[in-house]
């Protein structure tokens, strides 16, 4: 009796509040719906948030490859723009340097006549000084056979120098017109022999250079 009593109460309990539960079900279904709603909408705002952070990184990545582009446009617009110019330098001074060992030979023949025998002949005193500073300043390449020609130049300045010095002795032992004697003119065709080899070696290597210059 007493247990009967019990469920008729408990079942009219739930009668009574049957919309009670069904609410709070429906309370539940929302809200679990609504979380996941803003979870999803969490989780797409993180996409797009990872996209554009991507797309940052991007543009900072093309900007700056542009500009690093830009740097070796400029770099390498320098480095041709000076290599022309060290070229059309060096196109010069081989004209110059070419000029110079071409006219050495009648150069320090006209100085010997000059300083030998008194005679009114025109010449370069500085040339082959000229052509040291050319050859030491802007062509390397030439540096072994002008060295040659230095020390064939060398031997030829000093041979006049010794024709000097003879006729400063005549002077001084009171002979009338001094001047060199015949033996030691003997001496000149040798040494205008020994410029004529590396002259031509310097010469052909002035080409040389000059060829690689102009291609």
């Amino acid at each position: 009796m007493n247990r009967e009593i019990a469920l008729q109460v408990q079942n009219e309990t739930l009668l009574q509040n049957w919309h009670f539960y069904l609410i709070l079900l429906l309370i539940t279904i929302v809200g679990s719906y609504l979380a996941s709603l803003l979870k999803g909408a969490g989780a797409q705002k993180g996409k797009f948030l990872a996209i554009e952070s991507s797309l940052n990184t991007i543009k900072k990545q093309v900007e700056l490859t542009t500009e690093t582009s830009e740097s070796i446009k400029s770099a390498i617009g320098h480095d041709l723009w000076r290599k022309k110019e060290l070229e059309s330098i060096k196109r010069e001074k081989l004209e110059e340097y070419f000029l110079v060992i071409s006219s050495l030979n009648y150069s320090l023949n006209n100085e010997m006549i000059s300083k030998l025998f008194g005679a009114d002949v025109d010449y370069d005193p500085h040339c082959f000084d000229k052509a040291n500073m050319i050859q030491s300043l802007y062509l390397p390449e030439l540096a072994e056979e002008h060295f040659e020609l230095c020390k064939a130049v060398q031997n030829y300045t000093r041979w006049v120098s010794d024709g000097l010095f003879m006729i400063a002795e005549q002077a001084a032992s009171g002979i009338p017109n001094p001047k060199p004697t015949k033996e030691f003119m003997e001496q000149q065709p040798k040494l205008l022999q020994a410029l004529t080899k590396p002259t031509a070696a310097v010469i052909l290597k002035a080409k040389e250079v000059a060829q690689a210059v102009n291609t």
